[in-house]
């Protein structure tokens, strides 16, 4: 199947929850970039963007394959 599924879906879903957990525990819990609120939103949206650039690829990629 070439096209997008409910897995890459959901599992973009789950990435923005992992991504948020991720972030305060780095950030807040290990003190990692100095440890603030806005320092956690950065790398939440940096993580969340990320996997976002990954799915327009994937996309793409599978664009070209069709």
């Amino acid at each position: 199947m070439k096209t997008f599924t409910l897995i890459d879906y959901s599992a973009f879903g789950l990435w923005i929850l992992i991504s948020i957990g991720l972030s305060y525990i780095l950030v807040r819990k290990f003190n990692f970039f100095g440890g603030g609120y806005n320092n956690q939103r950065i790398l939440t949206i940096g993580l969340i963007l990320g996997h976002l650039l990954y799915l327009m690829w994937k996309k793409l990629w599978l664009f070209i394959l069709n």
